[in-house]
């Protein structure tokens, strides 16, 4: 990715440095700040590396001890998508002028790139977390900023008494939504498993709807992607009455200290007449091409955009949960279609007929590692 001069002066100013290592990380942190505040970070890590229950609130609580050590943590794990986001608001200059409401803004690193950017406009960041609204302040008067203010508040409790010309939110809805989305399922029935992340994601979609001006615009770019919840994050927005910009919504990736990631960019407003369903076609079916075989997202977008006829489902749920689903069809283009889906983990093959016994021995022989008495196995065509 290569970032705009502005974008790139302003990460070097503030301190957002790529990071290459974790070994690197700690010691860097360390320096930054102090020894306890490092191991005390490392530990938090890995712990959740090892896969210890997630507490966003106690992490930010850490992350915002310091605004050196806040702004260090950003760095190796925000870094690049922070760059993104810089080009991003470079790019839609249009969109950020008069009053700007920034949700969830941590300590204020892109909210003052943003009021930097343009002097002329107000930002008002929030964030429910003292710590950052703290580091936020002290962030912007060390820029010399003072055209944004910050405000500390739950933002599901958030009630301004003002609307905005624009409503961001940048990397906040997997942090604000951890609760709601608890517990819910990553594979299944795309519109089923989409409407309970749109349930979950309402209350802060009304928040925004709440705040904005008639002729706003809504910006976000957020962890939740193709795979599962990006639709129901847009389905959210458009029962508020806020609906899609196709051509400018897109996918985004990101290199932070361990891997690279992906995020969904969704364009919004009142003014914007593209649903849910056809912004995410629109955006896939750029880089989509029937009869290859895909993994993640575009694995299951190839299952329901290049499908004829029904679907044939087969789910294997434990407890509440949908641990792994299976599905044929006949794609458009004559071939057949075989999807494997387990938490994270998408694929799918196309293969032809004469494939055919291959392939259902495959799924036979998988069906048969889960005993029935542990598992329910539910089989459906959609």
């Amino acid at each position: 990715m290569i970032a705009y001069e502005q974008v790139e002066e302003y990460m070097k100013e503030v301190g957002l440095k790529y990071i290459k290592n974790g070994n690197d990380f700690i010691a860097g942190l360390a320096f930054k700040t102090d020894k306890q505040y490092a191991q005390d970070m490392a530990y938090e890590l890995n712990s959740r590396g090892e896969g210890a229950p997630v507490d966003n609130a106690h992490f930010y609580e850490l992350k915002n001890r310091s605004l050196d050590g806040s702004i260090y943590v950003s760095a190796a794990f925000d870094g690049g998508v922070f760059r993104h986001i810089g080009n991003l608001v470079i790019d839609n200059a249009d969109m950020f002028s008069g009053d700007v409401l920034d949700l969830c803004c941590d300590c204020g690193i892109v909210t003052c790139f943003m009021a930097r950017q343009f002097p002329d406009s107000h930002f008002t960041g929030i964030d429910i977390n003292e710590g950052a609204i703290k580091n936020a302040k002290e962030l912007a008067e060390r820029l010399g900023v003072t055209n944004a203010e910050f405000i500390c508040a739950d933002v599901f409790e958030l009630d301004l008494g003002k609307k905005y010309n624009c409503v961001t939110s940048f990397r906040s809805l997997l942090d604000a939504c951890e609760l709601k989305t608890q517990g819910l399922n990553f594979v299944g029935y795309r519109p089923d498993r989409e409407d309970t992340y749109k349930n979950a994601f309402l209350d802060f979609a009304r928040i925004i709807e709440k705040h904005l001006a008639e002729d706003g615009n809504v910006i976000s770019v957020e962890r939740y992607t193709a795979e599962y919840g990006w639709l129901g994050w847009m389905q959210a927005l458009s029962e508020c009455g806020i609906n899609m910009n196709a051509e400018k919504c897109e996918q985004m990736q990101a290199q932070d200290i361990s891997n690279t990631k992906d995020y969904s960019v969704t364009f919004s407003s009142r003014r914007c007449s593209d649903t849910p369903l056809d912004t995410l076609n629109s955006v896939l079916s750029r880089k989509f091409k029937s009869g290859t075989g895909y993994d993640g997202g575009m694995a299951e977008f190839a299952l329901y955009y290049d499908s004829e006829g029904e679907i044939e489902f087969t789910d294997i749920i434990k407890g509440r949960r949908t641990i792994h689903q299976y599905a044929f069809a006949n794609s458009k283009s004559g071939k057949r279609m075989y999807f494997d889906a387990a938490n994270n983990n998408r694929k799918i093959k196309y293969y032809n007929e004469k494939k055919e016994d291959r392939m259902r021995s495959d799924f036979d022989a998988k069906i048969k590692l889960y005993d029935p008495e542990k598992f329910e196995i539910i089989k459906y065509k959609k």
